[in-house]
């Protein structure tokens, strides 16, 4: 049997029926009888893969963190300049999920938990990544590693007052910019 066309295991039945649970209900209002209905399964079974709502959430996020790397991974060999890959990554990553929470009040519950404040080193890190070249390039004695958290930083912040994806935008656009033209504008002395 063609491995796409089998059918989605019952823990990840469960991931995706979390996933559709919370982004409606938030976590403090979604249950395990919520997410088990909504995988088509009974509690006791979603207990034996999930013994609580924080594993499952801790799931979901995980999933969430996957899928949005992945997308990033694949849309970076298509930008060619610094601000635009990073512009690209912190939308991904920060527009998406704005959004979502505009469409529904109650995911804002999740934003402090856990498993998301995690998720951020994920990101700091694909972002280190994205900066590693022009911080090496630039003579700001500033790594890649602290402006992709200034970055991060900067982006939780604008998911706290942002009122739309397209004033969350403009933010991530105004701070990549500034961060992009401060490694430009100081090139490493070719004698260093």
């Amino acid at each position: 049997m063609n491995e796409s066309a089998a059918p989605p295991s019952k823990r990840q039945r469960a991931i995706e029926a979390g996933a559709r649970v919370f982004l409606r209900f938030g976590f403090a209002r979604a249950t395990m009888g919520d997410i088990a209905q909504a995988a088509g399964m009974s509690r006791p079974a979603l207990y034996l893969i999930f013994c609580s709502k924080e594993l499952v959430f801790e799931a979901v996020v995980a999933q969430w963190i996957e899928d949005s790397l992945a997308r990033i991974a694949a849309g970076l060999a298509t930008r060619s300049t610094l601000g635009e890959k990073l512009r690209f990554a912190c939308e991904i990553w920060c527009v998406e999920g704005l959004e979502r929470a505009l469409a529904s009040p109650d995911v804002r519950d999740m934003s402090g938990l856990p498993a998301v404040r995690k998720s951020y080193a994920r990101f700091e890190a694909c972002l280190t990544d994205i900066l590693q070249a022009a911080a090496a390039r630039s003579d700001l004695g500033i790594t890649a590693g602290d402006l992709a958290r200034v970055i991060v930083s900067a982006m939780q912040g604008f998911k706290q007052t942002a009122r739309s994806g397209e004033e969350m935008r403009h933010l991530i656009a105004v701070q990549i910019m500034a961060i992009e033209r401060a490694l430009v504008s100081c090139p490493r002395s070719g004698g260093r």
